[in-house]
């Protein structure tokens, strides 16, 4: 892929939210030289990183973030190709895209993608990523009335991603969504993943070093398992996954026990599909 050259474009005119585009981006940019041993490589996030008017080297001292987005993409990587292996022609909808380099990780040579996030975004998306003819860029707010109608979703599988965004979107908005792209039904199979903290963490993104510099909170969280399905009975739980557990001792003991006190993982990954019917949602805990 070759990234455009960035001409001027910076992340100034952006709101704190839209910048924590920034954090991922330096995860996986950072990703191959600060845990080599990972084995976990992005060339576009590094080449986009590099002609970005943005300093990203101050986030690697927040190295715990950094490792969990990294697992994040990881885990979410794996679900869409499995996804793709299923239906090599799927539609997939990445809502709240920011600066995701997923496409171009995954490309097999026939899926087709659409990026969806706020006006400034999407301009800064253009300079910096080429046009693609099985790539649409999709100007909308998931949190307004009718961005739906805004896809043209064209019929057949459809995977959705909600990858750092729904933490910053209030209840009625989340439920909404979930009701929104369900209501897209477009004559496939349709699967839906998203990361998720718990409701305790609501209000809390300032322990975070990262979000704290940028200003973000924290606005929803799940509540329970029975927030999984986000309030929409035609989404039934596939399974979640955890996040955090995965980089071992002592993250595995720390954040499994808060799961079994509190009853669902402070920060994790969910998984759904959408049902034929409302009957019933199955899945596991979250």
């Amino acid at each position: 892929m070759t990234i455009r050259p960035n001409t001027g474009r910076s992340v100034e005119g952006l709101g704190c939210i839209e910048q924590t585009l920034l954090i991922p981006l330096a995860a996986r940019a950072l990703a191959h030289r600060v845990f080599p041993s990972r084995g976990f490589a992005d060339p576009a996030a590094e080449a986009i990183a590099a002609r970005l008017a943005y300093d990203l080297t101050p986030f690697e001292a927040d190295r715990e973030m950094l490792q969990g987005l990294i697992e994040r993409s990881v885990v979410l990587d794996r679900l869409l190709r499995d996804f793709l292996n299923r239906h090599p022609d799927a539609q997939v909808l990445s809502l709240g895209s920011g600066l995701s380099t997923q496409f171009e990780r995954l490309d097999n040579g026939q899926l087709h993608w659409v990026d969806v996030d706020l006006p400034k975004v999407v301009e800064l998306r253009r300079t910096l990523f080429p046009p693609h003819p099985r790539r649409r860029l999709v100007t909308a707010s998931v949190a307004e009335a009718g961005w739906a109608s805004k896809l043209e979703c064209s019929r057949g599988p459809t995977f959705v991603v909600a990858e750092g965004l729904l933490m910053y979107l209030e209840r009625a908005q989340v439920f909404q969504l979930a009701r929104d792209l369900a209501d897209v039904r477009n004559g496939g199979p349709a699967e839906f993943a998203y990361d998720y903290y718990c409701d305790q963490m609501i209000g809390q993104a300032w322990l975070n070093p990262s979000l704290r510099r940028l200003g973000a909170e924290f606005t929803w969280g799940l509540a329970g398992p029975e927030d999984l399905p986000l309030g929409e009975p035609r989404w039934g739980v596939i399974n979640t996954y955890p996040v955090m557990e995965r980089l071992g001792w002592p993250y595995d003991l720390l954040w499994s026990g808060f799961r079994l006190f509190a009853g669902v993982r402070p920060y994790g990954i969910a998984h759904l599909r959408l049902l034929d019917d409302a009957s019933g949602a199955g899945g596991t805990g979250a």
